[in-house]
């Protein structure tokens, strides 16, 4: 089984992190005829045609699209990429009368990758994560954390500064790093279900970094408190920007100790050991078994597809 990257983990942009801070510059590679816009309503992509979602200013400016609060996601052979929130345009009242657009999912939209022509190329999804992910940024931090006043866009949409003189805070993207367990025990791996999981979904453990915890200490602690299996050697094998809002996955290794399981059914709703060969089945089609796998989109299938190769 030939093993794929992890879905949104290739952005081949130049983030021009050295342009940011120049206002005049910013604006100029926003004002070009050249440059592509992402829109997203909420977490959702706004395509058109079923196939396009980067827009141009000229398309932007036939939907009167406000561009003053987009962000500049960076550079690609030339071409200038931003992403833009439509909530706040006309662009979401008037859009229904072409009955060509509409919105995309990320959870759903990178599947099309392998069904339909035209889609958004693998090769660039990390864009979409990208600007997914400072989006429900702004999104969610629309005042300041530190005395509550609204706060404005800056620095080319990569931070948002408090107005008041008082306290002129400045607040940039979180990114909240999560650990995603590949569990195994000889030729056995170690899948969980969580609570709002499709029925007889099963995937890897995860759960979130805490302060002052390496990726590999907080995998042994998840797997220990979600299913009380003491993990022994652990190690890193890939990472996903995950933008639902704003996560970074780790993908780790842990060769546990023991098969004993202990499981806290307030973190999650089952867990079970599988072996190697029924998870090849399944991968292969087969829906005999009384699980089912993460789909491609998720760092999980990855981990297992790591597994199955050896």
């Amino acid at each position: 089984m030939q093993k794929m990257d992890a879905i949104y983990s290739k952005n081949p942009l130049d983030r021009l992190d050295q342009t940011r801070g120049k206002e005049a510059d910013f604006k100029s590679r926003r004002g070009l005829d050249s440059s592509l816009f992402l829109l997203f309503n909420g977490n959702e992509l706004v395509v058109h045609n079923e196939t396009m979602c980067e827009f141009s200013n000229a398309q932007l400016k036939q939907y009167d699209m406000n561009v003053h609060d987009s962000v500049l996601l960076g550079e690609l052979e030339g071409v200038n990429y931003f992403a833009i929130s439509v909530g706040d345009n006309k662009y979401v009242a008037t859009r229904d009368d072409d009955g060509n657009f509409s919105d995309h999912p990320l959870r759903k939209f990178p599947t099309r990758l392998y069904t339909e022509k035209n889609y958004y190329p693998e090769a660039k999804l990390g864009i979409l994560a990208q600007a997914a992910s400072v989006l429900n940024w702004h999104l969610s931090h629309t005042h300041c954390a530190c005395c509550g006043e609204p706060t404005v866009i800056a620095h080319s949409g990569w931070r948002r500064d408090c107005p008041s003189e008082a306290c002129s805070r400045q607040h940039f993207p979180r990114v909240d790093p999560v650990v995603i367990m590949l569990v195994t025990y000889g030729d056995q791996c170690l899948l969980g279900r969580g609570h709002q999981f499709p029925e007889g979904r099963y995937s890897c453990l995860a759960g979130f970094v805490e302060s002052g915890e390496t990726i590999e200490d907080a995998a042994r602690r998840e797997l220990f408190e979600e299913a009380g299996v003491i993990g022994g050697d652990t190690h890193y094998l890939l990472s996903q920007p995950w933008p639902f809002p704003s996560s970074l996955m780790f993908g780790m290794h842990i060769e546990a100790k023991t098969q004993q399981l202990k499981i806290d059914y307030h973190e999650i709703a089952d867990a079970m050991w599988v072996d190697k060969a029924d998870v090849i089945k399944v991968l292969n089609g087969d829906d005999s078994f009384p699980f089912q796998l993460p789909p491609s989109i998720a760092i999980a299938r990855n981990l297992l597809e790591i597994w199955i190769d050896g």
